[in-house]
């Protein structure tokens, strides 16, 4: 019951749309001024008939006084009775059922007709022999009709009750009133039409393409209308919709040259000495805010990276952006600390955010003579090590994130590699991808499919899990930023020039940076 009740609630107070109250109320009006017509049509027509009967039977009373007048000249009372008794016989055949005819002649009265115990006893209390003593204006108070007519030798009164009068006419004027009805209905009916072609389906044609421009139909044109309102509100959203049209082609093509900027702030064709890389990275947005690279030191090392800004799009691609100068001005300074390099990325970018803004980072240093593998986590997500042994590590966080504390500390894990050892690096958009019941991933998922396809070659491998994950997510587009960096170990030993190699390389980001 209190289920119905809210519904019944729920519809009684959702918004009704303007072609339904207008038209309720017009109809309302209609059928208002419809039925006080019928009516006031209908007493009407009860009253003139009414005057018409009182009128007919005035000239009635007046033929019968002159006939009975010349009858009791030479005839009998009998005879006169016999002659109002055929009067009232061919009445009642006719259209009076109730009609009586009363002669008062010298102190006495004839009377004819069938009467109602009603009428009888109304009329018993009158006397018809004495017709000077009766008020004719109390019989309407009585519903009787009478026509009156006096003279020397006799008066009659030609009686007929409002019931029967009524009952002769009420079909007549029913079907006058039907008429009218009908009339009104076809009336109501084209006001009806009318308001529907001139508003209700201006307006719905109107809140279509309104719909269509809300649902992205940028663009969309709403038709003219023959009313001059209707068309400025349709030239009005017209130029609505172009507009923003203009606007958003306009955006496409600043976001366009955003996301070429952003992906020529990413690394190509950076080829590290003993470390196969490949990289998966695609954004929810135009633009991103995950963050990877790879950056050549003086001393033939190199600096790894992967960052994640939170939120997506312009302002965490700027975020991105901001991250990757720090980084690029912060390890040209020596000697090249991971911490040191880590503390200052946090203190510029804390001071350059907006607050509550942060983002997660993985910085690792590699270096290919020794296969010395170092990092600091500032809340990134932990990557997935695979030894070529076969067995399972975590790289885990290793401090706060970027953003939260300007002196904030890190800790540094060392390790070393060896030939074919795997790291699965990536984005909280990995691990967060949501099926169409709302379950993650998950890094538990992640692990395993890096396991399972660990035997493959390495970019054929992330394809893999990217595949996976795009399966998951019913291949809708991501939600959010992701990014996915693999790292092997090769089993080619380290060359001299390799150090000639990074140096040449870091020359020449110098010269990009300057």
């Amino acid at each position: 019951m209190s289920a119905l009740f809210t519904r019944i609630t729920a519809i009684k107070n959702k918004p009704r749309t303007i072609r339904f109250q207008l038209l309720l109320s017009v109809n309302i009006t209609l059928s208002i001024a419809l039925i006080c017509l019928l009516i006031l049509q209908y007493h009407r027509e009860m009253q003139n008939a009414t005057d018409q009967m009182r009128t007919g039977l005035n000239d009635e009373s007046i033929a019968i006084q002159s006939a009975v007048s010349h009858l009791i000249q030479d005839h009998s009372h009998g005879d006169v009775q016999g002659y109002i008794d055929r009067v009232c016989s061919e009445m009642r055949k006719s259209a009076s059922p109730g009609h009586q005819i009363i002669v008062s002649m010298h102190g006495t009265y004839l009377k004819a007709g069938n009467s109602s115990p009603e009428s009888r006893s109304i009329l018993s209390q009158y006397d018809f022999s004495k017709p000077q003593s009766i008020q004719w204006n109390e019989f309407s108070q009585h519903q009787l009709v009478v026509g009156h007519q006096s003279g020397e030798e006799a008066s009659v009164f030609v009686i007929e009750t409002l019931k029967n009068v009524r009952r002769a006419i009420r079909k007549k004027v029913l079907i006058q009133l039907a008429v009218l009805g009908i009339l009104g209905l076809l009336a109501a009916g084209i006001v009806n039409y009318v308001l529907l072609k001139i508003v209700g389906r201006p307006l719905s044609q109107l809140l279509k393409t309104v719909e269509n421009i809300t649902s992205g139909q940028l663009g969309a044109v709403a038709p003219s209308f023959s009313s001059s309102e209707m068309n400025q509100l349709s030239t009005a959203i017209n130029s609505m919709s172009m507009s923003l049209k203009e606007n958003d082609r306009d955006r496409h093509h600043q976001m366009e040259k955003a996301r070429k900027i952003q992906q020529y702030l990413l690394p190509h064709g950076v080829q590290i000495p003993g470390l196969e890389t490949a990289h998966i990275f695609e954004p929810a947005d135009s633009v991103a805010g995950d963050y990877y690279d790879f950056l050549p030191l003086s001393d033939g090392s190199w600096l790894i990276c992967i960052a994640d800004v939170s939120g997506h799009g312009v302002p965490a691609a700027m975020g991105a952006a901001m991250l990757k100068s720090l980084l690029l001005a912060a390890s040209e300074k020596s000697p090249f600390d991971l911490i040191r390099i880590m503390k200052e990325v946090n203190r510029q970018f804390a001071a350059t955010i907006l607050p509550g803004n942060f983002a997660s980072m993985f910085l690792a240093r590699w270096k290919p003579e020794s296969r010395a593998f170092s990092w600091v986590s500032a809340g990134h997500l932990p990557g997935i090590l695979i030894r070529d042994s076969g067995s399972l590590d975590s790289l885990k966080s290793t401090g706060l994130l970027l953003g939260l504390d300007a002196n904030a500390d890190w800790d540094q894990v060392d390790t070393f590699f060896s030939p074919g050892d795997r790291i699965l690096l990536f984005s909280d958009g990995v691990t967060e991808s949501a099926n169409s019941q709302g379950g993650l991933f998950g890094l538990a998922r992640l692990t395993s499919w890096f396991s399972l396809v660990n035997e493959r070659p390495l970019i054929i491998a992330i394809m893999k899990i990217n595949e996976v994950i795009a399966e998951w997510r019913c291949n809708s587009s991501p939600n959010d930023d992701l990014t996915l960096l693999a790292l092997k170990c090769e089993s080619v030993p380290y060359l001299k020039n390799s150090e000639h190699q990074a140096s040449t390389v870091y020359e020449e980001v110098q010269t990009v940076s300057q």
